[in-house]
């Protein structure tokens, strides 16, 4: 038997190990026939002994190295209880901290939706106000020229200021509600995964 056919057979008698330990175990015979040389071949085969042998003490030696260290679901279990336990400890904090972060930003929403719509209505009043300011221009038209003028240029200032409002309000009313229909069907759908 050569190097190469103890070789083969050890490789197939290993192969059920894990990838890690096969690949050390035959990492540790290549070397040592490496440092024995092709003029020792035959002396290091009789030193490790027959493939089968080489092979099954191999297994054994991993199975009581395994052993010996304690299984990594009795950790994780631990892991878990622990912390269950922390939880369970910090509930009373949490709860109240939790409670109050969801009604600050529930308050913050709704003055955000409040202050879109009031500036929507301020508009409103301005275009409707505006026509009103530019009719009363034709009442002191015949008392004072000027002050008839600055109705109208008020008038038109304040319907054009009331449209260019309620537009920009709409745009951004709208954009604000599909921005929220996006955030909420985003965790509706992490939600149902």
């Amino acid at each position: 038997m050569n190097r190469e056919q103890y070789m083969k057979l050890l490789k197939k008698r290993l192969r059920h190990l894990p990838k890690d330990e096969f690949e050390k175990a035959v990492a540790y015979f290549e070397e040592y026939f490496d440092d024995a040389g092709e003029a020792r071949e035959r002396e290091a085969i009789a030193d490790l002994g027959m493939p089968d042998e080489a092979a099954a003490q191999i297994i054994q030696d991993i199975a009581i190295k395994n052993t010996a260290k304690p299984p990594q679901s009795v950790k994780n279990g631990m892991n878990a209880v622990w912390v269950g336990i922390l939880a369970l400890f910090a509930a009373p904090f949490t709860i109240p901290f939790f409670a109050a972060a969801l009604a600050v930003g529930f308050v913050m929403v709704v003055l955000a939706v409040l202050t879109l719509l009031l500036l929507f209505l301020a508009g409103l009043l301005l275009v409707i106000c505006g026509p009103v300011a530019f009719a009363g221009g034709f009442f002191v038209i015949g008392q004072s020229i000027p002050a008839a003028l600055i109705c109208f240029g008020r008038g038109i200032a304040a319907t054009g200021a009331g449209l260019l409002l309620m537009q920009g309000m709409y745009l951004l009313i709208r954009r604000s509600l599909g921005w929220l229909v996006q955030i909420f069907g985003k965790m509706v759908e992490k939600g149902g995964k």
